[in-house]
């Protein structure tokens, strides 16, 4: 039997705090959630300005079109520009889903990776849409590809315009890519 004179810590009462040592604890902690929500919000924006972009990017060129002497020119003629649109809105969903759901994959080492893939696959249909552009816009004599763009101006300048805007997306997803990466630490 052990004397009732020893007295275990987990048995003693709290001590109780000064109002003074309570109302720094909340001010600390309204330090962190403020200082932690500007990186939630900065992360939220980019990915929403890159949602933004890409849907612009797709819709603008799954609307394109241009018809001359009875022929119509639009996307579908290219399967290039048909994975353009296909890749440009996975990355607005993925972009949009992403943003909704910021708080919570904050600091997930898997969120860097998937953000690497899109913005991998963003990155080759803008490098396909391009050189089929290029080749549109230039010609390559030797294959008997002749410059289309002399011809059907507007179609390709609606082209170009696309590319631009995913070439803006694919640059704002690469900064969500690096804050993914190395997430800030508050």
């Amino acid at each position: 039997m052990m004397p009732r004179s020893i007295v275990f810590p987990f048995t003693m009462p709290p001590t109780p705090e000064l109002e003074s040592q309570q109302m720094e604890e909340e001010e600390e902690k309204k330090e962190v959630v403020v200082s932690g929500g500007d990186s939630v919000v900065t992360d939220v924006s980019l990915r929403l300005l890159v949602a933004a972009t890409s849907l612009a990017a797709a819709v603008v060129i799954a609307t394109n079109h241009q018809q001359r002497w009875g022929v119509r020119v639009d996307f579908t003629l290219f399967q290039v520009w048909i994975a353009f649109v296909a890749t440009n809105l996975g990355c607005a969903a993925y972009a949009a889903a992403t943003a909704a759901l910021m708080r919570r994959l904050r600091g997930r080492a898997w969120l860097h990776h998937a953000d690497q893939l899109a913005v991998n696959l963003v990155a080759a249909a803008i490098a396909g849409a391009g050189a089929v552009g290029s080749i549109a816009m230039w010609g390559n004599e030797t294959s008997g590809w002749y410059a289309v763009c002399r011809l059907y101006r507007s179609y390709c300048n609606v082209g170009l315009a696309a590319l631009l805007l995913s070439s803006a997306a694919l640059l704002l997803l690469s900064f969500a890519c690096a804050r993914s990466r190395y997430p800030s630490s508050t």
